[in-house]
Order: C-alpha cells, then sequence, then structure tokens
C-alpha cells in the first residue's frame, strides 16, 4: 500500500514541475513580447531598405538644430542596432539627415575616398575595423558587438543604467 501512494506522489510532482515549467515559459514569453514592444521605433510603417527612397545633400535644406539631430540620430541608430536598416544604410542617412554633407566633403572629413565611402553606403565591399569606426566617429559610434537575438538586445538595452 505505501509503494501505491508513492507511485501517486511521484506522478503529482512531475504534475507540478510541468506546471512550472510551463508557467515559467510563459513568463519568460511575455517578457521578450514587452521587451521587443519596448524597443519598437514609434514607426506607423516600416519601409524595406529597397524602398529607402535616395536622398541628395542640397545646399537648399534646412539645417536641423541641436535637439532634431539628436532626435535623427537616436532614430537611425536605433533602425540600424535592430536590423531595419543596413550599416550602410545608416551611414547616408546620418550623412545627409544629420549633417548635410555631399560625398566629396564628407570623405575628406573623415579621411577616406569618395569611393571608399560610396562603397560602404552601398553595402559593398569588406572593410577593417578602423575603416568602418573612421567613416562613424563624427557621429560618436565605433563598430562593436551586438547580440543576435533581439530579444536578448532588448533585454540589455532596458536594463543598462542610462549613464556612465
Amino acid at each position: 500500500m505505501s509503494q501505491k501512494r508513492n507511485n501517486t506522489d511521484v506522478y503529482a510532482g512531475a504534475d507540478d514541475v510541468q506546471e512550472t515549467i510551463r508557467k515559467l515559459r510563459q513568463r519568460v514569453q511575455e517578457r521578450n513580447v514587452a521587451l521587443e514592444q519596448m524597443l519598437r521605433p514609434p514607426v506607423i510603417a516600416v519601409a524595406e531598405t529597397a524602398d529607402i527612397p535616395k536622398v541628395r545633400a542640397s545646399k537648399n535644406s534646412r539645417p536641423l538644430n541641436a535637439s532634431e539631430r539628436q532626435s535623427a540620430m537616436q532614430s537611425i541608430i536605433r533602425r540600424m542596432m535592430v536590423g531595419e536598416i543596413s550599416q550602410g544604410n545608416a551611414l547616408r542617412e546620418l550623412r545627409l539627415s544629420v549633417l548635410g554633407l555631399k560625398q566629396d566633403a564628407y570623405a575628406s572629413l573623415v579621411g577616406v575616398s569618395r569611393k571608399t565611402l560610396s562603397e560602404i553606403e552601398n553595402d559593398k565591399g569588406n572593410y577593417t575595423a578602423d575603416i568602418i569606426n573612421k567613416v562613424f566617429k563624427p557621429f560618436g559610434l565605433k563598430m562593436g558587438l551586438i547580440p543576435v537575438s533581439p530579444s536578448l538586445l532588448a533585454e540589455i538595452l532596458a536594463t543598462a543604467p542610462a549613464s556612465r
């Protein structure tokens, strides 16, 4: 009789373990969804990289004030980090919308050739970290490692302190 009771206790314990595992998985899923929503930029329609219109630097364009530049930079950097735009597209958008410079002027500013800058912006070529760091330096960026998992990236960004 005691053998029968032990077997039922084991089965009851297994049910409790399975229920606990189910609850843990549900909490992890809810946390991942919340973090991904928190990282999403406030954009209603997301354009594919092929749908991004070509913008040219113009001498008639109005320069952005400091807060608009900062906001544009943060938006572009966030889109690059979550994978909505490529590194080259981010560089092009930063160069045009934040600085309003043509490729020639920007290339001489950062010390690379116009051809190199053009290839980076078009996601062609395979450049060293030094070259990539040179072209992103005016925006306060450098090459580094980020998690591949969007949920891990979201969790890290959500729990990171605001300043160093």
